[in-house]
């Protein structure tokens, strides 16, 4: 129920946010969430705490691809909680990940890693 703060900050800026509760319907990306996308012009997504698949048509569509941070070292702790899992594993090394999109699970190849 909390505001973003990465969001607000990007909407005062002027920059575009989207939060959409889904990109797609049976498998097929919804035209008018494409048509919004492709209106700005990116290029670059930038793509925090993905919860959701973004189909590869948008994920291809900026000049420079699409980039995810994801709070650990991968492949340890791929997919949704990977910050408790880090801590309920007990790990003894923790970290974050900027990896490019690819149509999987957190599976691109990794850009860098601390």
């Amino acid at each position: 129920g909390k505001a973003d703060p990465l969001a607000l900050a990007a909407e005062k800026d002027g920059t575009p946010v989207f939060k959409l509760p889904k990109w797609r319907v049976k498998g097929k990306t919804i035209k008018e969430v494409a048509e919004a996308y492709r209106s700005v012009g990116a290029d670059l997504n930038v793509l925090p705490f993905c919860t959701q698949f973004i189909p590869m048509d948008i994920i291809d569509s900026p000049k420079h691809g699409s980039i995810i941070y994801h709070p650990s070292i991968l492949p340890r702790h791929r997919g949704a909680s990977a910050i408790n899992w880090t801590l309920i594993m007990g790990d003894k090394k923790a970290g974050f990940s900027v990896f490019w999109a690819d149509d999987g699970l957190d599976t691109g190849p990794i850009l860098l890693q601390r």
